[in-house]
């Protein structure tokens, strides 16, 4: 059962970010947009998710690279999760079981997320420009 509503939990959001549209016109409800002026590692993420339920993943993309990626690989997660449990196999464990290995993952995701805002708000070639949460143009 908790893979289901797991996945409809998910579902839900994601048609409410369709529906709603939060737009490609750049306006930013976030925080760190609005009041510093900086990307943080989640901007641009509802336009990245409502391009992604249209199929757009290009735009996805230019919003918000990290959760482009991260996102349809989790979709495929949960899938792998709500099959296995309806044939009552287990599924595996996609973290360290361990305190050292988990803390250790933990860092590696903070340190890369880290570094990903750095990235996406230093002026630079076009490919570190692409890296903000700027509005689609494509």
């Amino acid at each position: 059962m908790a893979p289901a509503v797991t996945i409809g939990a998910v579902a839900g959001g994601c048609l409410l970010t369709a529906a709603w549209n939060p737009g490609d016109d750049g306006v930013a409800i976030c925080a760190s947009k609005s009041v510093l002026g900086i990307d943080c590692p989640f901007c641009g993420g509802m336009r990245s998710v409502n391009a992604l339920t249209r199929g757009d993943w290009a735009a996805a993309a230019d919003h918000n690279v990290v959760l482009a990626v991260v996102l349809p690989l989790v979709a495929v997660g949960l899938l792998v999760w709500l099959w296995r449990s309806w044939r009552d196999r287990p599924t595996p464990f996609p973290w360290p079981r361990s305190a050292a290995g988990s803390l250790a993952l933990g860092t590696l995701v903070v340190v890369l997320l880290i570094a990903f805002t750095v990235a996406r708000n230093v002026g630079g070639p076009a490919w570190v420009d692409w890296l903000g949460s700027s509005t689609w143009t494509g």
